[in-house]
């Protein structure tokens, strides 16, 4: 499963500490403040115990075992393993072997990730207070009050993107863009006209919790527990794991698998039960990404929601959008489970698929559970809104300019770029412009299925094909065989015209 870095890895890991450590030392108090990353909800945020979480991270770096492990899941770069029991500690920090691999073109965003995964390793008291709530590429970013937002994970690397991007004169080069985030930035200035900003703000961080829960479940089915240390109360005092055990009566309970019982002297599940525990996990990361990839569509016509899994598309009638975040988010996760329920993972799971996300997120670790439940008081107080006619078609458009601006930026951000990295020495850095093509191929694409809505802007249309023809030559010389895919990007953008 985990193995020891070899040598040309701990050099790479070297460079990435120095790189943390760097970037610990650029998070005084005021550049913190600065950074604005405690800036959601409710009072003005006090940056004092962020600052004093964040300077310890570069320490941590030099503290925390490292190890690498092949089958880390490809949504995650690296992952803080912590103990279980009343005194937990950090075990190590497991890293995918892209992370600590040759080139030094990525190393500040390889570093980013090390600091997400460090602040889960900081200790306090006997706690790790730092947690996954909101993620920079999700829904519910800018949704989590200060207090929360600074025992966040991503908060930390956010702010470090935004240090790093001010030390190094180059806005916008470490923050999380695209699609999602310009339509999240959207939608929360217009909080007055709908609540679909914060009712995909709360499915985002239920369904997050309930696949972080669903991982719990499935490591926790692989333990098994000897007669007399199941007949001894003290075990129950790990909180999480008398959660664990309820959940998995509760599975029990439908039907989904059989409670433990003794066998060989050992209290556990059988094999096809631990079976089920991974399909949960697998079913629960294809509801994740599902919310990722929506791409909300107002409509004025229907009175259900609709999500095609192949586009991402959810089409949300205006009549079913006069509801409170916690209403209309659940009815968007009947929209994804709809949609979702033939896949292989899903048809255990679909019919009861919007109790079970609730239950796991119900039993949850005692302190995310907790911090959860008072984000689901903070989305309950808000009031239902019924958009007109016009401020729903309004919102339609100005969803589908977000996009297209988000994608100019990024396009000038890679015109911009791109010289830099053709002109770098190592020829693995390099490599990167050999893969680009298809990159570009998405954004068209993008702009397509918008054009399709709403007829895409002329001038944007000729600032693209003058940006495309700008990185071309270097996208030909790193890999030549980019160039009729690069011929045939410029003659779709012309099709536009």
């Amino acid at each position: 499963m985990s193995r020891a870095l070899t040598a040309a890895e701990q050099k790479v890991l070297e460079a990435l500490t120095v790189r943390v450590e760097r970037i610990a030392t650029l998070g005084t108090a005021a550049e913190l403040a600065g950074t604005t990353v405690l800036n959601g909800p409710g009072p003005a945020p006090d940056y004092t115990v962020f600052h004093r979480r964040f300077v310890l991270l570069g320490r941590r770096m030099r503290e925390v075992r490292f190890v690498v492990r092949e089958d880390l899941p490809v949504t995650m770069g690296a992952s803080t393993v912590i103990s279980n029991g009343p005194a937990p500690s950090v075990l190590e920090i497991q890293l995918r072997p892209a992370m600590v691999g040759p080139g030094a073109r990525s190393l500040t965003t390889r570093a980013l990730t090390l600091v997400h995964e460090l602040s889960h390793s900081l200790p306090e008291g006997l706690t790790h207070p730092v947690k996954d709530y909101a993620y920079r590429t999700g829904w519910g970013w800018g949704h989590l009050p200060a207090a929360l937002a600074q025992a966040n994970a991503d908060t930390f690397a956010e702010a470090a993107a935004l240090l790093v991007e001010r030390d190094e004169k180059t806005w916008g080069r470490y923050q999380v863009l695209g699609r999602l985030a310009a339509q999240r930035g959207r939608l929360a200035k217009r909080a007055r006209t709908t609540t679909l900003g914060a009712a995909l703000a709360w499915l985002d961080i239920m369904v997050n919790r309930a696949w972080l829960r669903a991982n719990d479940c499935s490591g926790f089915a692989r333990l098994n527990f000897s007669e007399a240390k199941w007949n001894t109360p003290e075990w129950s005092v790990w909180k999480h794991h008398a959660r664990l055990l309820g959940m998995e009566q509760w599975l029990a309970a439908r039907g989904f698998i059989v409670e433990r019982s003794l066998r060989g002297g050992v209290v556990g599940l059988r094999a096809e039960d631990r079976a089920v525990l991974d399909e949960l996990f697998t079913y629960l990361g294809e509801l994740k990404n599902a919310v990722d990839r929506i791409d909300p569509l107002p409509v004025e016509s229907g009175d259900r929601i609709d999500y095609d899994p192949a586009t991402g598309a959810l089409r949300i009638p205006r009549a079913v959008v006069n509801r409170g975040p916690l209403e209309l988010a659940d009815l968007v996760l009947d929209a994804l489970v709809a949609a979702t329920a033939t896949t292989p993972a899903a048809r255990r799971f679909a019919a009861t698929a919007r109790e079970l996300v609730h239950t796991l997120v119900d039993e949850d670790r005692p302190e995310e559970r907790e911090a959860v439940a008072g984000l689901r008081t903070a989305f309950a107080a808000v009031q239902a809104v019924q958009p007109t006619a016009d401020k729903w078609a309004t919102l339609a458009i100005e969803l589908q300019a977000a996009v297209l601006e988000d994608v100019r930026t990024r396009w000038e951000g890679l015109h911009a770029s791109i010289p830099e990295v053709a002109a770098m020495p190592d020829e693995v850095d390099r490599k990167v412009l050999g893969d680009l093509a298809p990159s570009f191929t998405e954004d068209v694409d993008l702009v397509h299925a918008l054009n399709a809505r709403v007829p895409v802007p002329r001038p944007f249309v000729t600032s693209l094909t003058g940006l495309l023809d700008g990185v071309a030559p270097y996208l030909v010389k790193a890999d030549g065989r980019q160039q009729a895919e690069l011929v045939k990007l410029r003659g779709r953008l012309g099709e536009l015209l």
